[in-house]
This record gives structure tokens, C-alpha cells and sequence, in this order.
């Protein structure tokens, strides 16, 4: 198999979703955690928190340890922590363990998206870069559906804790299936490049990088937060059961990738990148308001579900996309990817903490403005007013 190739492109992609599936599998057993470890609601969004807090504090490391180490090594390592963690949630006897061993598998994520963004960035170019990159912008939201279709036929009921299980088994198949995957050095483009040794703390001085960054912070705010909290808000407000709600979530999951490759096909025929970053801001408005405004029908609250993931995969996209463009050496792949994603996991880690506190306000209303208020700052934040396109 050569590096670049889509089968090689598909099978890291799956890799990725097994990564973001653990995040997708706590939001509906939320009410069974609750109950098993005797703690309240917003203890378990802390928890769930928890599982991003490696993105927030070593996003930087990750991004480096990649460039210095390998993707090879990080790839394999990063889902034997994926494999492990499961395992240990399953038999795990108490609360603080479970928070422990979720920090662990947030470190398993984490290293699975920085390294295969970074693998993408160094054997890639040109318009296959784009629709590889656009499709890994999917990785994170798509996987966290296939996490909610795992964990549908259990929550709520008894075996709840055996979702664990099948989530590891699927790790370990592709544990295995990585030994047939090219391995791709960070140092080889870099090497090439004319414009002098990268610097990390050039990265770190980057303003470009830095905005990117918090762009992503406050599109992993929104997005994760109302994924984290919609189970329970559908269950609170329009009685559904919770394998229902996670049924509904999963499916509406799917707008991601649509939104993704959209953004990927707007990007490669030159349309511009703010102005689809104002076109995504827009939508999420309106589907933040569609879903969280009261009285509404459910048919109504779907279509604003699906709107919400599909800007939310297409946000990750365009971001992902216009990297690149913000670096002065290609060797700095590691290190910016692992900089922005750092700032934008304190988004992340702070999302589940900070809805299931507006959730417990009752107020919906409030849900809606914070996505509004969220996106409206993306807006200011991301640095792509001058970019032409992202291509």
C-alpha cells in the first residue's frame, strides 16, 4: 500500500473514528452513570469534560512527540490507549477511576487526530489534499455518531457497560490493520523545503496559527457542548427514550461528513474562505434556534439537529483545510497542528462542563444564545479575511 493512496486514506479515516467513537459513547449513558456511581448529572459532564482535557494541556506535545517520534509509533500507540482505556471502563469500580481512565483515553484521541492530520499534511498536495483533509475534518463528529450507535441499543438498560466491550474489540482490529499501513516520516517534505529549518517557537509566535486555534476552541465549544447534552435534553423536553435520542443523534451525525465534503468541494472551485465561514455561522444559528426554541415540533428540532452537525463538520473542515497556508515550513506540521488543537481543546474540555450547566438553568433559550454567541465570535476570530481561497 503507498502512502496517499484511498485506501490508505479510508483506512486511517477509520482509525479516526474509532478514536472520536469514545466521546460519543458517554452522552447517552449519562443518566446510567449517574445512577451507578450515585453522582449528580453535572459530575458526570465533568467527567466527560475530563476525556478533553489532554486536547486543552498537551495538544503542543502530542503535535511534537508526533514530528519526533514518528506516526507510525504514534498511530499504533494511540490505539492500544484507545483499546486499554475501554477495557478498563468496563470493570473500573468507582467514579474517580472512571475519571482517570477517561483522561487516559482523551490522550488516546488525541494522539490519533494529530497524527493522521499530520500524516494527511505531509503526503498530500494540491486538490487530494483538500478532499482527504475535508474528509478527516469528519472523523471527530462522524465518529462521535458511530459511538452513539454503538451505545444505542444499550443505554438505559442493564448491559449498559458492555458498549465498552464491543468499542475495544473494534480498536483492536484495527491495531491490527495498521501494520499494513505505509509509514510517512514528518522530516521527509521538510527537508525538501526551501525556506530554512522549521522552529517551533516560530509556530508559537505565529498569530495566524494562534487565531486559528481559538476559532476551533469556540467551534468545539458549541458543537461538542450541544452534542453532550442533547440526549438528555430530548429526553427532558419531548419524553423520548434515550436509545432513541441516541438513534436520532447518530443519524444527524451523518450531516457532518455532508458538510465537510461540501466545504471541501467549495474550497477546491475557489470560493472563499470567510465567506463560507459567515455561511456556516449562519446556519448554526438557525439550527441552534431551530432545535432549542420551546414549543417547536419535533420535525422542526431534527432538521435543526442536522443543521448544527452539519456545520460543526464543516467548520472542522475549513479549519483543517486552511492550515497549511498559515505556516512558514512544511516541518512545522506537527507542532502547529498539535498548537491549534491544544487551543482548541480547552473549547473542547470546557464544552459538556459548561452545557450541562446551562442545561440544569432550564432555560433553553440560553442553549441557543450560547451557540449563537459562539459562532458569531468564530467569525472574528478565524484568520482567513484576506484568503482568496483555501485550495
Amino acid at each position: 500500500m503507498r502512502a496517499g493512496t484511498w485506501l490508505h486514506i479510508v483506512l486511517l479515516y477509520l482509525c479516526g473514528l474509532c478514536a472520536a467513537a469514545s466521546l460519543g459513547v458517554l452522552g447517552p449513558i449519562a443518566a446510567d452513570l449517574s445512577r451507578h456511581f450515585g453522582v449528580t448529572p453535572q459530575d458526570v459532564g465533568i467527567a466527560i469534560g475530563g476525556q478533553l482535557l489532554p486536547l486543552a494541556l498537551a495538544g503542543f506535545g502530542i503535535g511534537w512527540l508526533v514530528d519526533r517520534w514518528g506516526t507510525t509509533i504514534m498511530l499504533r500507540l494511540s490505539l492500544v490507549v484507545l483499546v486499554g482505556t475501554a477495557l478498563v471502563s468496563h470493570w473500573v469500580p468507582g467514579f474517580l477511576g472512571l475519571r482517570f481512565t477517561l483522561l487516559l483515553q482523551g490522550a488516546g484521541f488525541v494522539a490519533m487526530i494529530m497524527t493522521g492530520q499530520v500524516i494527511l499534511m505531509l503526503c498530500l498536495t494540491g486538490q487530494r489534499f483538500v478532499q482527504a483533509m475535508s474528509l478527516w475534518a469528519t472523523a471527530p463528529p462522524m465518529g462521535y455518531g458511530v459511538g452513539l450507535l454503538l451505545v444505542s441499543g444499550f443505554a438505559g438498560t442493564p448491559a449498559w457497560r458492555d458498549v465498552f466491550l464491543l468499542h475495544a474489540a473494534l480498536g483492536g482490529l484495527l491495531l491490527l490493520a495498521s501494520y499494513w499501513m505505509p509509514a510517512v516520516r514528518p522530516t521527509v517534505r521538510a527537508a525538501e523545503a526551501p525556506q530554512g529549518p522549521p522552529s517551533a517557537a516560530g509556530v508559537l509566535r505565529n498569530p495566524r496559527v494562534l487565531r486559528l486555534g481559538a476559532a476551533m476552541a469556540l467551534i468545539n465549544l458549541t458543537g461538542l457542548g450541544t452534542n453532550a447534552i442533547l440526549p438528555l435534553f430530548l429526553e427532558q423536553r419531548l419524553q423520548m427514550a434515550p436509545t432513541l435520542g441516541a438513534r436520532l443523534l447518530a443519524l444527524a451525525s451523518l450531516a457532518s461528513v455532508i458538510g465537510s465534503i461540501v466545504i471541501g468541494a467549495l474550497l477546491n472551485r475557489g470560493w472563499g474562505a470567510m465567506r463560507i465561514a459567515v455561511l456556516l455561522g449562519m446556519l448554526a444559528m438557525a439550527g441552534a434556534a431551530a432545535t432549542f426554541t420551546p414549543g417547536l415540533p419535533a420535525s422542526v428540532v431534527a432538521a435543526g439537529l442536522v443543521v448544527m452537525q452539519l456545520t460543526g463538520g464543516g467548520g472542522l473542515a475549513l479549519c483543517f483545510s486552511v492550515l497549511p497556508r498559515l505556516l512558514n515550513h512544511p516541518g512545522e506540521s506537527g507542532v502547529a497542528a498539535g498548537l491549534s488543537a491544544q487551543i482548541g481543546g480547552f473549547g473542547a474540555a470546557l464544552s459538556a462542563p459548561v452545557f450541562f450547566a446551562l442545561l440544569a438553568m432550564d432555560t433553553p433559550w440560553i442553549l441557543a444564545a450560547a451557540v449563537v454567541c459562539g459562532w458569531l465570535a468564530v467569525l472574528w476570530a478565524i484568520p482567513v479575511r484576506r484568503m482568496v481561497s483555501a485550495a
